[in-house]
Parts: C-alpha cells; sequence; structure tokens
C-alpha cells in the first residue's frame, strides 16, 4: 500500500514539473528559443501628392507613391491598418523636410527620407514594424508647370 502511495506522489511530482516546465520555457520572457522570423508583407499606397513650401509660398508638390515592408508577426500582432499610419508619416517627414530641395534631389537625400519615414511610422505605431520604406514613384512638379500645363490644357512636361 505504501509503495501505491509513493508512486502516486511520484507521478504528481513528475506532471507538475513538466507542466512548469513547457509553461515557463514556453513563454515569450522564458529561456526557450526566440521566435521565428515570419517574413514580411509589403503594402502599397495609392499615389499622393504633398505640397513643398518654401518661404512661405508653395514652391510645389511632390507626387510619390511607398511601399512598405511590414514585418509579417507584428502585423499580425497589432490589430490595425497600419496604412493610414505609415502614410500620414510619410507626408509629416516629407512635409517638414526642409534642408531637401526636391528640384535636385541627391542619392542620400532619398536614404535619410525612408529612414526617416520608417522611424516616425514604426514611433507612431509603436513597435518595429516597418522594416523598409520604398519609393514606388517619385516626381516634382514645380508650381508653374501645374498652372501652365494643366490650367491650359496641356500635357505636363519636363
Amino acid at each position: 500500500m505504501l509503495k501505491l502511495v509513493a508512486i502516486g506522489v511520484w507521478v504528481i511530482l513528475v506532471t507538475a514539473g513538466a507542466t512548469f516546465a513547457s509553461v515557463y520555457l514556453g513563454s515569450p520572457g522564458g529561456g526557450g528559443a526566440p521566435p521565428a522570423d515570419q517574413g514580411i508583407d509589403e503594402m502599397t499606397s495609392e499615389l499622393t501628392s504633398i505640397p513643398i513650401f518654401r518661404g512661405g509660398d508653395v514652391a510645389g508638390y511632390l507626387i510619390l507613391q511607398l511601399s512598405f515592408a511590414a514585418d509579417r508577426g507584428l502585423l499580425a500582432q497589432k490589430k490595425v491598418d497600419p496604412l493610414p499610419y505609415l502614410k500620414d508619416s510619410a507626408f509629416r517627414v516629407i512635409f517638414t523636410s526642409e534642408d531637401i530641395d526636391f528640384r535636385h534631389l541627391k542619392p542620400d537625400d532619398l536614404d535619410r527620407l525612408t529612414s526617416a519615414i520608417a522611424r516616425q511610422a514604426n514611433l507612431r505605431l509603436g513597435a518595429e514594424l516597418v522594416r523598409q520604406v520604398l519609393f514606388q514613384q517619385l516626381n516634382y512638379v514645380k508650381k508653374e508647370d501645374i498652372r501652365t500645363n494643366w490650367i491650359g490644357g496641356g500635357g505636363a512636361t519636363n
């Protein structure tokens, strides 16, 4: 009878220990392996125009379309559509970029813009969701070109 009770206590202790170990090691804060990278989802914004102000006047418009590479795992956790936050971050960064001459862009200007957009979007979303920002289209149209070509009935020229 004593052997039967000892075996029962031993089974209970082994089961409790195995349950505790599986819960502790399976939790994100436990000593288990980090979660596997689930890859990225690509989201593309629609064509957007952003006014560029210089000296208090509209100098022209930046017409752009962006792609965002977002972390698939964090995207599933957020339960919110990140595209409005991403577009707003792009608008804010470009609208407030007074040090960039959009008439004469340099390659490092594009790198600064994309990294600033990603940083701003991640800050607003509260996670490192955006891995990379890509320009699909980027055109600068001077204010004079819009008035003469679009109002006058001609097509846009460079």
